[in-house]
């Protein structure tokens, strides 16, 4: 007599995977904690495997879900549970992320001033989590539309490092007429040393003899983002009524209007 063919019964946790689903498509998973989050994203890599347990393993070593999703490839290559498709789809959602956030304000037509918010917002995604310093230059025409970026250097800061003849030649080849600087804090908080300042007055007063604008200089860190432009430590070039003289009247503006807090906040 033959026997019926037994059903395959199915792991527990695929009924698990279900209810993650329809919890995501309820709210795009604005109530799902971030280790519900992570576990969604490595069930697309990791099919035949309960990965929740691996969820929050990877978020207690890596502190939150922000800091896992930037991790470069070799440092989630060191944790033995990943699979190398769970690590190459961490690193396409970060990398789709980050270009999403460039093409919100490289492919506009709008001068980059218009789209600040967007710069710095790629800015961050792209150097906040970095664990050593890396110098970019991002060069723009003179209506401030980009024409490139560029890395330049890594590791600390300085002069030594820091290739002005590079820069200013690289400007020649990208037919730009005005540059901004980027770097990364890996400490974690963009307030500038005195060694930053010191080169940003040393890189402003030799584009002033070469007559290149150095548009701003920017420090990127997980706690924000300092703009030496907005606080008055780059001294903006004589300008017609541009875009970027509109930008320098608003930062204008928005400074009397926190010094008119302060001295209200006083009396």
């Amino acid at each position: 007599m033959t026997m019926p063919d037994k059903k395959e019964e199915k792991p527990d946790y695929y009924g698990h995977r279900a209810r993650l689903r329809e919890r995501f498509m309820v709210d795009e998973g604005a109530s799902m904690p971030d280790y519900e989050l992570l576990e969604l994203l490595l069930m697309m890599a990791i099919p035949r495997r309960d990965v929740k347990s691996l969820a929050k393993k990877l978020l207690s070593k890596f502190e939150n879900l922000q800091t896992i999703l930037h991790m470069p490839a070799h440092k989630l290559m060191a944790t033995a549970d990943l699979s190398p498709n769970a690590i190459v789809l961490l690193r396409l959602f970060h990398t789709c992320m980050l270009r999403a956030s460039y093409n919100e304000f490289a492919l506009s037509d709008q001068p980059v001033v218009f789209n600040w918010k967007e710069f710095q917002d790629y800015c961050w995604n792209k150097l906040a989590y970095k664990q050593i310093e890396e110098i970019w230059v991002y060069f723009f025409d003179e209506s401030l539309h980009l024409k490139a970026e560029k890395i330049v250097a890594t590791g600390t800061i300085n002069r030594a490092i820091m290739p002005l003849n590079e820069i200013l030649r690289q400007m020649v080849e990208f037919n730009a007429s005005k540059f901004i600087l980027v770097h990364n804090h890996p400490s974690g908080t963009p307030k500038p040393s005195d060694f930053d300042k010191a080169v940003t007055q040393h890189i402003e007063e030799a584009c002033r003899i070469t007559l290149t604008e150095f548009y701003d200089h920017l420090i990127v860190a997980q706690q924000g983002i300092y703009s030496f432009r907005a606080h008055g430590l780059i001294t903006p070039l004589e300008h017609s009524e541009d875009a970027t003289g509109e930008y320098d009247r608003e930062i204008k503006k928005k400074k009397e209007e926190e010094e008119n807090k302060k001295q209200k906040a006083k009396k």
